[in-house]
C-alpha cells in the first residue's frame, strides 16, 4: 500500500515538471556563472540607454530575449546585466535596524531611570552613524557585470537534450 501511495505522489508531482530555457550569464576565464529562467526578474543595461531597466523574463530563443514590458530584444543590445548583492542587502538591513533599536532602547532606558538628559550625544553619533552607514551602502547594492571579452550571454534550452 505504502509503494502504490508513493508511485501516485511521484507520478503526480512529475506531471508539473517540464524542461526550462534558461539564459546563462557566464565568465569564461573563471567559471562563474549565473542563471536566469523563464519568469524571473532581471536588471539589465541596453546600448543606448542611459539607465537600468527592471523587467520579467517571459520566453528565449536562441538569440533573443522576450521581456514583459521591453517585448524581443536580442543579446546583442544587452550592454550588462546588475546582480545583487546579498550580502550588502543583508548588512544594511541589520545596520539601519541596529541604529534605530539602540537609539529606542538607550532613550527608553534612561527615561524609566529619570536621567536627566534623556537623549545623549553619544547615542545621536553612535545610532545616526549606524543609520547613515546604512545608507552609504546603498550604491554598493548591485554589482554591473558588464558583457564583454569576460563575460558572456547564451540561452540554453533544456528541451532539446
Amino acid at each position: 500500500m505504502n509503494r502504490l501511495i508513493c508511485i501516485l505522489v511521484l507520478f503526480f508531482i512529475s506531471t508539473g515538471l517540464f524542461a526550462q530555457k534558461l539564459l546563462l550569464v557566464e565568465n569564461m576565464k573563471s567559471l562563474k556563472n549565473f542563471k536566469y529562467y523563464q519568469g524571473d526578474e532581471i536588471i539589465i543595461k541596453c546600448f543606448g540607454s542611459d539607465g537600468r531597466i527592471t523587467d520579467q523574463i517571459l520566453d528565449m530563443t536562441d538569440t533573443t530575449v522576450i521581456f514583459d514590458i521591453m517585448g524581443e530584444m536580442r543579446l546583442e543590445e544587452i550592454s550588462g546585466i546588475y546582480k545583487e548583492n546579498w550580502l550588502i542587502r543583508i548588512l544594511r538591513g541589520f545596520t539601519l535596524l541596529g541604529g534605530v533599536a539602540y537609539f529606542g532602547l538607550d532613550s527608553f532606558n534612561r527615561l524609566i531611570n529619570n536621567d536627566s538628559p534623556v537623549i545623549l550625544a553619544e547615542t545621536l553619533i553612535i545610532s545616526g552613524g549606524m543609520v547613515a552607514f546604512s545608507f552609504a551602502l546603498i550604491p554598493f547594492n548591485y554589482r554591473k557585470i558588464n558583457k564583454g571579452k569576460n563575460w558572456h550571454l547564451r540561452t540554453i534550452d533544456l528541451d532539446s537534450f
